[in-house]
């Protein structure tokens, strides 16, 4: 194994913060692969097909059966939300200053988080509660895009009106919508959708929707980590389908990241189209429509440019990226949700090992 890798995995291993490991990484230019693994599921080693929650590195499930959505012609970016709704259905869901933007949301602000909707999931609800914090308190709970619907049309405050120039807000609410409107589009489940159209035409054998009345649910995951708790949370992993609900393991997740930017999965064409243009979210992290950026500024490289990492991270230290100049893919998760910024700690001198 590249000797900067194997140092820079003994280093993730000895993190505190770490219980459960598994990550693999490739330079596609130089041939070179490195993986590294720590802890134990049922007894077993982890290792590159152990399971694994992707949290929110799903949305780049979501983007891609949109995106094919797109290129068969079955869909429009510009196609307004509300078409895949009855009637009424979300009005009231964009309220801002008194004034309903609902029907100006289309699905390319689903994606790109330009629709400025409320976030159901970490933001403040009107009584107080925060969907999330009961969450990393082990409360599990049932709920669906319905319920989502109702939670936001119920007095969640907007953060700005619809494709506000250079605007982005994130919010779990616009991924619930697209899960819906898949559902719609393609006329099966999401679960059945990704599987029929992503993990059986890449041979993803360990990779499928959480459901905790689905076909997999005998199969054991590593369980979300909060701290030294392991979270128990079924109905809510059920919930989250598409905003945060696949499971998938570091080898499946290598072999998805590269088909996504490869055009495996949809056309190069619709992959430049969707990296074109980058909004702040949150620092150092921007979006574009349906993928992340982890740009890391100069005065944190010592003023040297660092190549972007362009995919998706999730709240549960899962991660799925590509580092497009270097051509290196790097898929994985440290299982940890008390520390957003742990996977970017450890996944940045992997990749730089695999550079060099």
């Amino acid at each position: 194994m590249n000797e900067k890798f194997a140092r820079a995995m003994a280093g993730a291993r000895t993190n505190k913060s770490v219980h459960e490991l598994a990550i693999i990484a490739q330079n596609t230019k130089t041939g070179e692969e490195a993986s590294g693994f720590s802890g134990k599921l049922n007894g077993q080693n982890i290792g590159p097909d152990t399971p694994y929650f992707l949290a929110s590195a799903t949305k780049l499930f979501v983007t891609a059966l949109i995106m094919q959505q797109v290129e068969k012609g079955q869909l429009e970016l510009t196609a307004p939300a509300t078409t895949f709704f009855a009637p009424g259905r979300l009005d009231g869901l964009h309220v801002l200053n008194g004034v309903d933007h609902t029907s100006k949301i289309t699905v390319e602000n689903l994606l790109a988080h330009t629709s400025g909707l409320p976030d159901y999931f970490e933001q403040k609800q009107p009584d107080g509660s925060v969907f999330a914090h009961d969450i990393l308190q082990d409360k599990d709970r049932s709920f669906t895009v319905e319920d989502v619907i109702d939670m936001v049309q119920g007095g969640m405050k907007p953060a700005f009106a619809p494709s506000t120039p250079g605007r982005a807000f994130y919010s779990d609410t616009n991924y619930q919508l697209l899960t819906a409107i898949i559902e719609k589009v393609l006329g099966t489940s999401f679960a059945d959708s990704v599987t029929k159209n992503i993990a059986i035409p890449l041979g993803l054998k360990n990779t499928w929707v959480f459901d905790i009345e689905g076909p997999q649910r005998q199969r054991k995951i590593i369980p979300l980590r909060n701290g030294d708790i392991q979270l128990d949370i079924p109905l809510v992993m059920t919930g989250v389908a598409g905003d945060g609900g696949v499971v998938s393991t570091a080898a499946d997740g290598l072999v998805f990241i590269r088909a996504f930017f490869g055009g495996g999965l949809f056309s190069k064409q619709l992959l430049s189209q969707i990296t074109a243009q980058w909004r702040r979210i949150f620092f150092p992290l921007q979006y574009g429509t349906g993928v992340m950026l982890f740009r890391l500024p100069r005065f944190l490289s010592l003023f040297q440019k660092q190549p972007d990492l362009i995919g998706h991270s999730g709240i549960s230290g899962a991660f799925l990226f590509a580092e497009p100049e270097s051509q290196i893919f790097i898929s994985g998760t440290v299982n940890q949700l008390s520390s957003r910024s742990l996977p970017y700690k450890i996944m940045l001198p992997l990749v730089a090992a695999l550079r060099e």
